[in-house]
Order: structure tokens, then C-alpha cells, then sequence
């Protein structure tokens, strides 16, 4: 079979093609297999200020910087859906369109916010609505915004906009579901306040009005929306590797429970998702497989 190499890679996000970096540095010749566009969920990020080198860029300038640096380099990167991955004495990775034999697989599908589904959310993603406030609540400063959710992420998200907006409503459906220490933190702080209520609708004039089911409109300059996030992992539950809310479980050097089989990037289940830490998981699993 002429589809095999020492490592595949599934996701080319910036998990993803910083493996691919580390590897190609290192001789190791691999692949990165991708089922819709590079970046992942990074491309919804309208301006990333906190990455090393850029003042602002682009999730999506960011995307495209990585992709042609690994593809100057000649590292093969084709966009087919992996189905499922057998494991025996190689490991073989099935994709909708082919199969990649290869004796090292580094998982990195990251994973994607739970969408409030309603009229004008998909129409304003990266125009005034944002699901990471660390991503981009710098854009923010001295102005209002209204984060959607009452979880921990909500809660940490709110405290962290409080420190740039001029205000911060938090909007909840039925009741707080953050850890009572948020819940004390977060009303101690003056700037934020709370309203009870179900989004029904986005619209966009000079500023978002968000409609609610109750018939109080809410007009802001941001919106966060923090209802969860699920992992890109699903194809992953034959090989039991996967927690009890559908993240990846490793060790501590990342690999799972298969010898060979790594992870990396946002499908671990972790405190902190950022595109930094992100690339350096994916920099020590490339190192670690240079040396074995």
C-alpha cells in the first residue's frame, strides 16, 4: 500500500500542523488528514491578540500562515473524514474515502461550541457574537457585552469581560449552574448583572439586539455564548478511549491507552483551551515520537 507513513495526523488545526512541523524538522514523514477546512474552531475568531509575534491577526490568516508553511515543506495534507482506526501491530486509519497505514496516530479533532440555534447566531459569528471572551473580549473595551450561559465557563468568562467592558450581563435561562465560589466571585463585582431569560433571536444594526422569549430586548455590542462545547470525538468510542462526557483520556505524555495512539489540543478534556497550549502538547507528542 502506497498509503503508509510513520505518523498520521487527524485535524489540521493549529494542534495539528504544529505536529506536523515538529515531525517533518525531525525526518519523520506523516500526513494530515482534515474533514472540512484547516484552523478548526480558530477561523471563527475574528482577531487573536494574544499569539506570540501578532499584535492582531485572524483565526483564519493564522490558518492559512500554518497550512503553507507545512505544505512548503511538502507535508501531504488531504481532506477526507476519518471514519475509524484499527489497531494491531500497525494501526490503520479509515477514512470516507481511503485507508493510511502507519505506526504512530496523534488525534488532534479539537472540538466545537454548542450552538444556541436560534434566528441570527450563524449570520453574526465573528461579527458581535464570540464563544471564547479570552479569544476575543480585548475587542471589547469599554463597551457592553452580554454573556449567555450560567455555567462555570459562563461565569469564568464574565469575570475575566468585567476586567475590559464597560458592562456585562450575564443572560440565564433557568438558574446558576457554576460552582458556588464563582457564584460568590461574580456578584461582588459591579460592572455585571444578571437577567433571566431565553434568547429567541439576533439582529445587527450599529449594535446586537438580542430578542428574548420573554419580550425584553437586550441591545449590546458582544455577545459570548457559553451553553458547552462538544468534542470532535465520536468516531473514537470503539477504541474505549474516551470519558464519560465524550473527551479523550491520556496519560501524562498523551498518549491514550493504546501504546502509539496520542492526543492532542481541545478533544482532552483540561482547564484551559487556548491555541498556545494546544501547540505545545502537539510539540512534546512530535518530540516524544522522535525519540522512540
Amino acid at each position: 500500500m502506497n498509503n503508509k507513513y510513520k505518523v498520521v495526523i487527524i485535524g489540521c488545526g493549529v494542534a495539528g500542523m504544529t505536529a506536523a512541523l515538529y515531525l517533518n524538522r525531525a525526518g519523520i514523514d506523516c500526513i494530515i488528514l482534515e474533514k472540512s477546512m484547516p484552523g478548526g474552531q480558530i477561523v471563527d475568531n475574528g482577531n487573536i491578540m494574544n499569539f506570540p509575534s501578532y499584535a492582531s491577526i485572524s483565526g483564519s490568516d493564522l490558518a492559512l500562515k500554518m497550512l503553507k508553511q507545512i505544505t512548503d515543506l511538502g507535508v501531504p495534507v488531504k481532506y477526507e473524514e476519518v471514519k475509524e482506526i484499527k489497531v494491531d501491530k500497525e494501526k490503520k486509519v479509515i477514512t470516507s474515502k481511503d485507508e493510511y497505514i502507519c505506526d504512530y496516530v496523534i488525534i488532534a479533532t479539537g472540538r466545537k461550541p454548542k450552538l444556541l440555534g436560534v434566528k441570527g447566531e450563524e449570520e453574526l459569528r465573528t461579527k458581535g457574537i464570540s464563544y471564547c471572551a479570552v479569544c476575543d473580549g480585548s475587542l471589547y473595551k469599554n463597551k457592553d457585552v452580554v454573556v449567555v450561559g450560567a455555567s462555570d465557563a459562563a461565569f469564568e468568562g464574565a469575570i475575566y469581560l468585567s476586567k475590559l467592558a464597560l458592562s456585562v450581563t450575564v443572560l440565564y435561562r433557568n438558574e446558576f449552574r457554576a460552582k458556588a465560589y464563582l457564584q460568590d466571585m461574580i456578584k461582588k463585582i459591579d460592572n455585571i448583572s444578571f437577567v433571566k431569560g431565553e434568547v429567541e433571536s439576533f439582529s445587527k444594526d450599529d449594535r446586537i439586539t438580542i430578542k428574548t422569549k420573554n419580550g425584553n430586548d437586550i441591545i449590546t455590542d458582544g455577545v459570548f455564548i457559553y451553553i458547552g462545547q462538544i468534542p470532535n470525538a465520536n468516531f473514537l468510542e470503539p477504541l474505549n478511549i474516551l470519558d464519560d462526557r465524550g473527551y479523550i483520556k491520556t496519560d501524562d505524555n498523551l498518549m491514550t491507552s493504546i501504546d502509539g495512539v496520542y492526543a492532542v489540543g481541545d478533544a482532552l478534556n483540561k482547564y484551559d483551551y487556548q491555541i498556545v497550549i494546544a501547540m505545545g502538547e502537539a510539540a512534546r507528542v512530535a518530540l516524544e515520537i522522535s525519540r522512540r
